[in-house]
């Protein structure tokens, strides 16, 4: 499925991101498109060095799904023992309020339920609603805040965990 059959079939609500989406770890070549998405959609967006830093560390897990070759969202987390830290999340703004977030944050569960991980922690930034309203939404609930967490904006951070 090409992507304008997939916007198409999203628009009218018939669409199974498992089956139309390739899932990968991210590799250097996909770090260019990765800070393009950044750019346009995060608050305090991640620069390549950072993506590469990430790639390279042993504990973490950094994710990319594709539609048609091209890379439509990502996250990344770290493992600590039984727990796993989620650092970045994005979806493409395209393909933003279609349910492919929501599809995310349960290939995340599955993948961290797989390594025998019990609890996801993640910040939010106290002014992202969308994100708030997705974490919510998969079972995410508010258990503190982090002052001035954000640098580059000085917002707080909202931090939430969801038990596995």
């Amino acid at each position: 499925m090409g992507v304008a059959q997939a916007m198409k079939s999203v628009s009218t609500g018939n669409i199974d991101w498992s089956v139309v989406l390739e899932v990968s770890g991210m590799s250097r070549t996909d770090v260019k498109d990765a800070v393009e998405i950044e750019r346009t959609t995060i608050y305090s967006p991640w620069t390549e060095d950072m993506f590469h830093l990430e790639i390279d560390r042993q504990n973490g897990g950094l994710m990319v799904f594709r539609l048609d070759g091209k890379l439509v969202a990502y996250y990344c987390f770290w493992k600590i023992l039984d727990e796993a830290h989620l650092l970045n999340f994005s979806v493409h703004q395209e393909f933003r309020g279609k349910g492919l977030g929501t599809f995310l944050m349960d290939h995340l569960q599955q993948v961290c339920k797989s390594m025998n991980i019990s609890i996801i922690l993640l910040e939010v930034a106290e002014t992202n609603d969308a994100a708030t309203k997705l974490y919510k939404k998969s079972g995410f609930g508010r258990v503190g805040r982090r002052k001035r967490f954000y640098r580059d904006t000085g917002d707080d951070a909202i931090l939430m965990e969801k038990r596995l």
